[in-house]
């Protein structure tokens, strides 16, 4: 009886022991289990997170070499030497040292006085100013215009357009200089057994010749960025249009100005930076010796710096008081343009 129940008992022991092994047993399986999972998720999380930190730091490292180069040019030819022209406009030159020294006290911005003094009382530099207001005018109203539309029927394609290109694009191929010289060449040599007088001395058409030159003169850039702005429209557009019996004119109006129009933009706002610079080929024509009716706020001071019986280390500091003046005044009026032709100017849509 007592051998009985000692069996059972030791049975019961048995059972419950491998009871509690397979408890632990699984226990253990499941925590190995989840510890391996853990592992696996993070170890694949830091990993992942290792990849995107090299993908980023590549793509800096991509960004800082694409921009490095531009700046850096940006940095030697720009700032590195305009900072000498910010300099000068506040120095003068000493004759007797032939070196440049910081005006002092009172006399600190005494080249900003002279400008404004020859600008108030020179009535050269207000024929200057209103003429090269002239050359701007006459480039927004009459070459512009005539630029467009050129290029509208090139990009049409119509008859000889091919040769029409290469007329139009001849000037921007030769040298600016040599244009000018042959310019001058036909006008003075050839025209005159036609027309008996010399466009370019007779007083009365002496200017309209230098505005007929400086419009032909910069045909050929306008028309090839226009033209390419053009083909980049898409044709389904274009042939939307035509299947509505839209005109030449409406598609030019409706569909090719508002989508070039970002294009034109860029020319009329580099158009009033110019307007401070323009000489209009005067110094190639005249040399340092144009008529104070013909001359532009760009050749005055082109001529100051480098007409030879005028010109001195002298005039320097003026010359760059004038030039951060005109940048001073160029700025705003550059941005008010480039706004107000970005919100009132045709849209896309």
């Amino acid at each position: 009886m007592n051998d009985r129940k000692k069996r059972t008992k030791t049975e019961g022991e048995g059972v419950f022991s491998r009871g509690l092994k397979i408890i632990r047993d699984a226990l253990y399986s499941l925590s190995v289990s989840l510890d391996r999972a853990k592992k696996k998720a993070f170890g694949k999380n830091v990993r992942k997170a290792k990849t995107m930190t090299s993908r980023r730091r590549g793509e800096l490292l991509f960004f800082i070499a694409l921009i490095a180069y531009p700046l850096a040019q940006f940095a030697v030819f720009y700032v590195a030497v305009n900072i000498n022209s910010i300099f000068l406009a506040f120095k003068h030159f000493d004759v007797d040292g032939a070196s440049f020294h910081f005006n002092e006290g009172s006399m600190l911005f005494d080249n900003f006085a002279a400008f404004f003094r020859d600008l108030k009382s020179d009535a050269a530099m207000g024929t200057a100013a209103k003429n090269s207001l002239v050359l701007y005018l006459c480039g927004v109203f009459i070459a512009l215009p005539l630029n467009l539309v050129f290029s509208f029927f090139l990009y049409k394609k119509v008859p000889a357009h091919g040769f029409f290109r290469v007329v139009l694009f001849l000037p921007q191929i030769i040298s600016s200089l040599v244009v000018s010289l042959m310019f001058r060449y036909f006008v003075e040599n050839a025209l005159p057994d036609l027309t008996g007088i010399n466009l370019l001395t007779t007083k009365k058409t002496a200017f309209p010749t230098i505005v007929f030159y400086t419009i032909w003169s910069g045909f050929g850039t306008q028309i090839l960025i226009y033209t390419s702005a053009m083909t980049k429209i898409d044709e389904s557009l274009v042939e939307f249009g035509e299947l509505e019996g839209v005109t030449l004119f409406q598609e030019f109006t409706r569909v090719t100005l508002p989508l070039i129009f970002p294009t034109i933009t860029v020319f009329l706002v580099a158009g009033v930076a110019g307007l401070f610079t323009n000489q209009a080929g005067l110094y190639n024509f005249y040399g340092g010796g144009a008529r104070e009716d013909l001359q532009t706020l760009g050749y005055v001071f082109f001529v100051k710096i480098v007409k030879a019986d005028n010109a001195s280390y002298a005039q320097y500091p003026y010359a760059a008081a004038s030039g951060l003046l005109f940048a001073l005044v160029a700025t705003p009026v550059t941005l008010l343009v480039k706004y107000l032709l970005e919100k009132y100017g045709p849209k896309e849509e």
